[in-house]
């Protein structure tokens, strides 16, 4: 009786061990997304810096063919306007497809390793290796006009996305978040940069197609895709 009652004892000691550890261990949330800075809603901020991104020093003259908030900067240094839509236009979304390269598809959106993906100059982030050497340039450049241009996400793992859709919604249904699998982030050739200063979107709308990047989503400010067949990079 004594043996039994002392077997039951140590069962009920595990299963203790084992709850207390899970009620202790971190969020599957936040486990997700190590390595990178938690994606957050946009609201009021991101609405507020749309509007007044015009009226900023970054932002074109009004004598310029396209709207002064989209216009390309064409001061020194800058690459010379280019014939794509999205430059000569300040296009936003409607790219259609994304042309992922052979090295990347072969692994699957979402799936792709660490290894094959490549840091950028801000700590916890990764973006395929083109993106990343563009993305790290226009940082810099963004530097050189005194602004420090950072990012809220770069590559999101498939594990990542699920758990984005349920928090945020598809942006399908009015949400934040594509459908699973199927987010250029998956690829490592999307990022969301912090545009809640107006500055700061003025400017992206004005240089980023130099460096290959585009303003990818209507209602999405923040979102920017490597596209250098869209952009100037």
């Amino acid at each position: 009786m004594n043996s039994l009652q002392g077997a039951i004892g140590g069962v009920l000691d595990r299963i203790d061990h084992i709850e207390t550890r899970f009620v202790r261990s971190e969020p599957l949330t936040s486990r997700l997304i190590s390595g990178a800075e938690p994606f957050e809603p946009f609201g009021a901020a991101y609405d507020r810096a749309v509007v007044a991104s015009a009226g900023s020093k970054f932002a074109a003259p009004p004598e310029a063919a396209a709207p002064a908030q989209f216009a390309t900067r064409l001061d020194s240094g800058a690459v010379p306007a280019a014939t794509s839509t999205a430059a000569r236009t300040g296009q936003i979304g409607g790219f259609g497809s994304m042309p992922v390269p052979d090295d990347l598809q072969v692994f699957g959106n979402g799936r792709i390793p660490r290894d094959q993906l490549q840091p950028i100059a801000q700590s916890g982030h990764r973006l395929a290796a083109p993106a990343a050497a563009a993305w790290d340039r226009l940082v810099d450049a963004a530097a050189s006009d005194g602004l420090e241009m950072r990012i809220t996400d770069s590559y999101r793992s498939y594990e990542n996305q699920v758990d984005l859709a349920n928090r945020k919604g598809l942006y399908k249904n009015g949400g934040l978040a594509a459908t699973p699998g199927k987010s250029n982030h998956g690829w490592g050739l999307a990022v969301d940069a912090d545009v809640r200063d107006p500055a700061a979107l003025s400017w992206m709308r004005a240089n980023a197609p130099r460096f290959g990047f585009v303003e990818a989503v209507p209602r999405e400010p923040w979102h920017w895709e490597y596209r250098p067949q869209d952009g100037q990079g």
